[in-house]
């Protein structure tokens, strides 16, 4: 829970019907006072429920509005007197290589025209908290062997992964410009509830296929670092609401593993679920070599109170709440 001082918090969450934005939203809703406001283009009463389900609450709020309209931005940080803000909105590695000149105006200026329209506001702003990427990392080859520390130098080898890195030097601006406590946040390969876009998501949608009884093959093998996505929720709204000053760039809490040890979580789970005894799911033959074995204590020990729930947990709860929604696709 968070401290009586904060009870009049508002915060405002860009891309919130997303993965991390769906899961921190409701860690708000769940374990502190902060009203919540999720931001998005699009918002349905359909979308809602599907999102959100029984977490809605009064303290829950939408607002729709796109990254990229600086003036509804500024809009909405006035209507609901907005003291916190996390910048959640992008889009995804194959879209930006797919529309670079989209991406450019969503990825990066739209992370400039939030922290304009935050800086014109006149709200009393207290935490800015941009979700930046693994992806501002070289690959792992370029890095020596054993751990990779969170502030290896960057070298991005995509144009995600540049605008990401572009994006933490203008959020340290922000914060050099007008001392609002600032951090950035770089989270890896999220699987896990609400996760459904993007190469890294086929783990989880393996664990949806094993929900279901259904053969699946992972495109891909390599080692990577793993996030559970409702642990992700949660340190991000560690970030939002505990006591922190100045400017930094994080990388969350994970587990580094190759596919195959992450194949065999699943058929444990499988197992220990009731489902089938070996699921056929089976890892591609292409090698992506992703960055990964890269340092999170530091974000842990800024954030003691956060998450990390084990591998083999994750994959089973993950794959339970898949049984429960009947959910394959």
């Amino acid at each position: 829970m968070i401290d009586d001082s904060r009870a009049t918090a508002t915060v405002f969450i860009t891309g919130g019907f997303g993965c991390v934005g769906a899961e921190t939203a409701k860690w708000l809703i769940s374990n502190s006072v902060c009203d919540v406001v999720v931001g998005s283009r699009r918002i349905s009463r359909e979308r809602k429920r599907e999102v959100f389900g029984e977490a809605v609450s009064s303290r829950l709020k939408f607002a729709q509005v796109d990254v990229v309209d600086r003036p509804r931005l500024h809009a909405t940080l006035v209507q609901y007197d907005v003291t916190h803000v996390l910048h959640l909105a992008g889009l995804e590695t194959p879209d930006c290589n797919e529309h670079r000149d989209l991406g450019l105006q969503v990825n990066l200026a739209g992370t400039q025209r939030l922290i304009e329209a935050m800086k014109v506001s006149g709200r009393d702003l207290k935490r800015f908290v941009f979700a930046s990427s693994m992806a501002v990392y070289g690959r792992r080859s370029a890095y020596a062997a054993g751990g990779v520390p969170m502030h290896a130098e960057p070298n991005p080898v995509n144009v995600y992964g540049t605008w990401k890195l572009a994006g933490e030097h203008i959020s340290r601006l922000f914060y050099e410009e007008t001392r609002v406590p600032t951090i950035s946040v770089r989270p890896g390969a999220l699987s896990g509830p609400g996760r459904d876009l993007g190469l890294t998501a086929t783990p989880t949608t393996a664990m949806k296929h094993v929900a279901a009884g259904l053969p699946y093959e992972i495109p891909y093998h390599n080692r990577q670092d793993y996030l559970y996505a409702p642990d992700v929720g949660a340190a991000i709204a560690q970030c939002m609401v505990q006591p922190f000053d100045g400017y930094q760039a994080f990388t969350l809490p994970s587990h580094t593993v190759d596919s195959d040890t992450l194949v065999e979580a699943m058929r444990c789970a499988a197992i220990e679920l009731g489902l089938a005894s070996d699921p056929q799911i089976s890892v591609g033959d292409k090698e992506v070599p992703f960055i990964c074995d890269v340092d999170f204590q530091p974000f842990l020990e800024a954030f003691p109170q956060a998450p990390h729930t084990p591998l083999k947990q994750a994959t089973r709860q993950s794959i339970d709440h898949f049984v429960s929604l009947g959910e394959h696709r």
